[in-house]
């Protein structure tokens, strides 16, 4: 079980469908456009955000909880050990703790949402796999840089609001102390100052290459497993593109 964990608009998504193609395993994604209340949450700045703080993060609880629960049934019952997750329990939590250090996320409802959180990670905590990632991949980059990726996908409920901006310093200042003290499991820190993963094809391979020994080390593939993949995917790369008829 991998989670993918970094601020908004880093690169979460992309390197998930990456890693899972890369894989051949299962990835789990935010589907945006199916949570409930994340635009209006988004609309009235503070106030929306205290309005919405709680029943938003219940639903993300709800929807994260589902697909931990299939992750972990692909993997007791059909051996799919490195199920790759681009948010989760835990990456809910640290946005929930920033919106509760903001005064968005009132105390009572705090306490009842990491309550919630904590029961849900405990109801799995029997299963092998306890609930806890095998792995996680850090996506650290600078505050100017996850500025200009929000920009640059464009989601209007997320760039309309210029105030926005005080928001997301505060949820990359999170996520930023979360790696600093964080020891619960492995941890990858990718540094996206020095990889583009999405557009360059060699620092794709080369993070590829990172995770992948990673697992080799946590006993999640073996050696050849490893070399396979990577023949794989050097034999797609090099392969020459199709002649037109």
């Amino acid at each position: 079980m991998i989670f993918i964990n970094a601020p908004i608009g880093i690169g979460k998504t992309s390197l998930t469908r990456i890693l899972t193609k890369d894989l051949g395993t299962k990835g789990f994604y935010e589907d945006v456009e199916n949570i409930p209340m994340l635009k209006e949450f988004y609309a009235d700045g503070n106030k929306s955000r205290n309005d919405l703080s709680f029943a938003l993060q219940i639903a993300f609880l709800n929807y994260r909880f589902k697909q931990l629960k299939e992750g972990l049934y692909l993997a007791e019952h059909e051996n799919m050990v490195n199920t790759v997750y681009d948010s989760s329990l835990l990456s809910d939590s640290l946005m929930a703790f920033n919106l509760y250090k903001r005064g968005e996320f009132p105390q009572t409802m705090f306490d009842l949402y990491i309550e919630l959180n904590q029961n849900m990670i405990s109801d799995v905590a029997a299963h092998p796999f306890n609930g806890i990632p095998d792995l996680i991949i850090y996506l650290d980059a600078p505050f100017e840089v996850m500025l200009d990726h929000i920009k640059l996908r464009g989601r209007e409920m997320e760039t309309e609001d210029p105030k926005l901006v005080d928001y997301y310093r505060s949820v990359w200042e999170t996520y930023s102390h979360w790696y600093q003290g964080y020891s619960q499991s492995s941890v990858l820190r990718i540094d996206m100052r020095k990889y583009d993963f999405v557009n360059s094809d060699s620092d794709r391979n080369a993070v590829l290459d990172l995770i992948e020994q990673r697992l080799v080390e946590l006993g999640k593939l073996t050696q050849s497993e490893f070399e396979q993949i990577k023949a794989e995917r050097a034999e797609k790369f090099n392969d020459p593109a199709p002649v037109a008829a």
